[in-house]
């Protein structure tokens, strides 16, 4: 068995002329052991008990894979992973990829490659069958009691976000974590001695884990393994690691094994390999008694195929026969699972109608409650309520009676409303929103990194707290049973441990920081993103409205980054109502009825993770919204009108349409934002209104002759369009008719500006405007206030700005190439028109 595992991961190194074999061979007998003795697996179905293996080093993903077919994994189904596929590994649309993904290959658990990656992951697994364990679990019925096997190496106990991870798992005592450290000694650029010299046993047992050595790991007896797992499983309050001495290349030759060049690349002595494991005479050369067993079995294949030795890409019939056995007792194991299930549900139906419910809607895709929806409706409707009883109203123009005499048009621009009246932080919107759900949602499952009393996303009454009980004597509602992780200072941990305990299924993962923290966790979210993992992740104090803490802490930058991620919507909501909606965007992935299977299988899903990004401080429009649609369907859309440069509502409003105006209703200016700055355009619009109004009057006054001004009295000379566009992604996903509509892009006339303190320059805002207010560089400490004032994102310099892109656009035609940058005084950007829609 180890020779064709050895033999088969070469060949497709081989034939791919790329890969790496060092781990493959090193390993294989570690391979052998756990897919022929240890661990319970089904290659037919993706049972919710199966034990997890975790291949933290993705760049071994040819042992995964012989490891999966030899199992029979998909067998009989589009998505086996057949000897073709094998063949077929790093090719172009192959679903055996250079590294292990996640939906792309049938077995494989979660996307690995960088290393650190897979072993956080799997302490997130190991939290997730805790949680479920504790939450379903009754005598008599084990339905969540499976391990995690991890397979990790010296790369990734050196990455950061390994110790960060393997920190928390000691601290929460997740017995069901075993991880195997292949200790081989060897790095891409020479010995571990180069870089590595810590004591990884000391090390792993000061965090709390259970530590046990394994000299002889190239031993071809699976039992010396056997024993090691059940050494790991015969205590319950520590996660084990197994440290497993083996040879990088071992079998491949002096000349290989032992060595950094048998990390990557095929074996150039593959055929002398070969010879030596798969013909009789090189078995019988090496005069062990276990050799000998195998030259007769080799002779007998020989026998049958007619070949003197057994050619690329073969598995001897014993050795298939032997795993595929193996498949057939976890295929097994899963019916019975799943008989177990049924019982259980008929029998705590009456007295526990709830809990079984929410079981088998988990079961079936269906994690949020029939009311979910309703109450965000019923929250809504009592903050617009506030809102409506508050705000004003902000005219595009004063409509005068004849017999009245006109007062100065800026004094009757808008109808204030309650003086002194302030909206509620982005924070807090974002707070109060997850509240709503997970106090009827059992499946909402997160944490923050030591930011939860500033962020506001633990709510200890609702959700307790995930940890043995013997970790917090007297804290009220801690267990495993608690739905919220104390991830501590562990950023990038809990990011990559969010993708494991999403990948185990049955819980909605959400995760929240500082919005400029997230930087620490990106790899986490990339890998989330690749494996359309629905991950919500809150980002608080997202601009320079942070304030006091300085440039350190206002992430300028990370709102760009996160945009540039394929398969990521990332939301900035402008008030409470796009708040609701983003939480939908994420809720929508998970309130319906569908196959469980739909969400471990490579099906072509729409699954994303979402980043909401909300403020540290107030968050809302100053005035009414007077273009009929609501913030919380915007957000779906990506972008809508906010407030529009007339006064009467369109053509019907309670549909959301929005369409082509004509006429008077063409506005002059488009003001863009998100988040916060959608209140700030809408501020300046009034600035705007009041300016244009006093400059036509003077005009008036001043001139006899015609202005290119309108001539209706009273009527402030520009018609001004703010548009909120909280995500880029699902606004790019609508259609052509939709994009135009709100952009007016084939307008010629009209001019648009972008407006965004949480964003930097020349990060993608010309395709939707030609201008931009943006920030030039990182921020202040101060004040929030006196920081956007130094920085000139308040009202009247956003105006002042949009004011002189107006006058300076009648004085000449902006061509291809134009000066791209005004200076530090204005940053007004001009960009490139963008014509069209997509």
């Amino acid at each position: 068995s180890i020779y064709t595992i050895r033999l088969l991961a070469a060949d497709m190194v081989d034939k791919a002329s790329s890969g790496h074999l060092g781990t493959p061979f090193g390993c294989a007998p570690l391979a052998n052991a756990l897919w022929g003795k240890i661990m319970h697996f089904s290659p037919f179905q993706r049972w919710l008990n199966r034990d997890r293996f975790v291949l933290s080093v993705g760049h071994a993903s040819a042992l995964l894979y012989v490891m999966l077919h030899l199992t029979g994994n998909g067998l009989g189904g589009q998505y086996v992973v057949s000897m073709e596929r094998l063949k077929q590994f790093r090719q172009a649309g192959s679903s055996t990829p250079g590294h292990p993904e996640f939906r792309m290959t049938s077995g494989v658990e979660v996307t690995t490659g960088p290393l650190g990656q897979g072993f956080a992951n799997a302490v997130g697994m190991a939290i997730a069958e805790a949680h479920l364990a504790a939450r379903f679990n009754k005598e008599g019925f084990p339905l969540f009691d499976n391990y995690t096997y991890v397979l990790a190496g010296d790369g990734c106990l050196m990455e950061g976000v390994s110790q960060e991870a393997a920190s928390l798992a000691g601290h929460l005592k997740l017995s069901k974590l075993i991880v195997f450290y292949d200790d081989n000694k060897i790095t891409i650029d020479g010995g571990t001695n180069l870089a590595f010299s810590e004591d990884t046993a000391t090390i792993f047992a000061a965090k709390g884990w259970n530590v046990i050595q394994l000299p002889n790991g190239d031993s071809h007896d699976p039992r010396i393994f056997e024993k090691a797992v059940e050494e790991a499983k015969s205590q319950t309050e520590k996660p084990s690691i197994i440290v497993m001495r083996t040879t990088i290349g071992a079998g491949a030759g002096p000349n290989v094994e032992g060595k950094s060049k048998a990390h990557g690349g095929k074996f150039a002595n593959l055929e002398e390999i070969r010879a030596k494991y798969f013909s009789p005479d090189g078995l019988r050369k090496s005069g062990q008694a276990v050799d000998k067993k195998v030259a007769e079995m080799v002779e007998s294949e020989m026998a049958r195929i007619g070949e003197k030795v057994l050619p690329k890409f073969f598995v001897p019939s014993q050795v298939e026969r032997k795993f595929r056995q193996r498949g057939d007792e976890g295929d097994q194991m899963a019916c019975a699972w799943n008989r177990m299930v049924g019982k259980y549900c008929r029998t705590f139906r009456e007295s526990e109608p709830n809990l079984v419910q929410d079981l088998e809607d988990r079961m079936h895709g269906k994690y949020l409650s029939d009311n979910w929806r309703k109450d965000l409706d019923e929250y809504l409707r009592k903050e617009m309520k506030i809102l409506d009883a508050n705000l004003g109203t902000l005219l595009n123009h004063a409509e005068v009676r004849e017999e009245e005499v006109a007062p100065p048009p800026f004094k009757r621009l808008k109808s204030d409303g309650a003086l002194g009246f302030k909206q509620k932080a982005g924070r807090v919107y974002a707070s109060e929103v997850l509240k709503c759900l997970v106090q009827n949602n059992p499946a909402i499952m997160g944490g923050a990194a030591d930011v939860a009393s500033s962020c506001g996303v633990h709510f200890p009454e609702l959700q307790g707290h995930f940890l043995p009980a013997s970790r917090a004597p007297g804290l009220a509602k801690a267990s495993y049973a608690g739905r919220y992780i104390h991830f501590g200072v562990r950023e990038h941990a809990m990011l990559a441990i969010l993708n494991g305990v999403c990948s185990y299924s049955l819980i909605i993962p959400y995760g929240c920081t500082f919005t400029v923290f997230f930087q620490y966790g990106l790899p986490a979210i990339r890998m989330a993103a690749i494996s359309k993992f629905p991950i919500f992740y809150i980002g608080t104090h997202d601009s320079i409205d942070v304030g006091e803490d300085g440039p350190t802490h206002q992430p300028v930058e990370v709102l760009p980054q996160l945009r540039a991620m394929p398969n990521l919507l990332v939301v900035r909501p402008a008030d409470v109502s796009e708040t609701v909606g983003a939480f939908e965007v994420l809720g929508d992935q998970y309130a319906n009825f569908r196959d469980i299977s739909q969400y471990v299988d490579p099906k072509p899903l729409a699954r994303r993770p979402v980043f909401l990004m909300t403020s540290r401080g107030e968050l809302g429009f100053p005035y009414k919204p007077n273009a009929g649609i609501s913030g919380r369907e915007g957000v779906k859309r990506g972008a809508y009108v906010v407030h529009d440069c007339f006064d009467v509502p369109m053509d019907d409003p309670a549909a959301g349409l929005v369409k082509l105006p004509t006429g008077a209703r063409v506005p002059d200016i488009i003001l863009i934002g998100s988040g916060q700055d959608v209140g700030l355009c809408m501020k300046a619009k009034e600035i705007l209104l009041k300016w244009s109004s006093s400059f036509y009057e003077q005009l008036h006054k001043s001139f006899d002759g015609p202005v290119p001004l309108p001539v209706s009295h009273n009527q402030p000379c520009l018609k001004i369009r703010i548009i909120s566009m909280p995500c880029w992604e699902l606004f790019d996903e609508q259609d052509q008719d939709y994009q135009e509509s709100v952009l007016l892009s084939n307008y010629t006339d009209v001019l648009s500006i972008y407006v965004e303190k949480a964003a930097t320059k020349n990060t993608g805002h010309d395709k939707y405007a030609q201008y931009s207010v943006l920030m030039p560089s990182f921020g202040l400490s101060g004040k929030g206030a006196d920081v956007e004032r130094k920085l000139e994102f308040t009202e009247d310099f956003v105006a002042s700005k949009v004011w002189a892109a107006w006058i300076d656009r009648g004085r000449h035609v902006q061509v291809a190439a134009d000066t791209g940058d005004r200076g530090f005084s204005t940053w007004v950007s001009r960009m490139a028109r963008r014509v069209g829609g997509n």
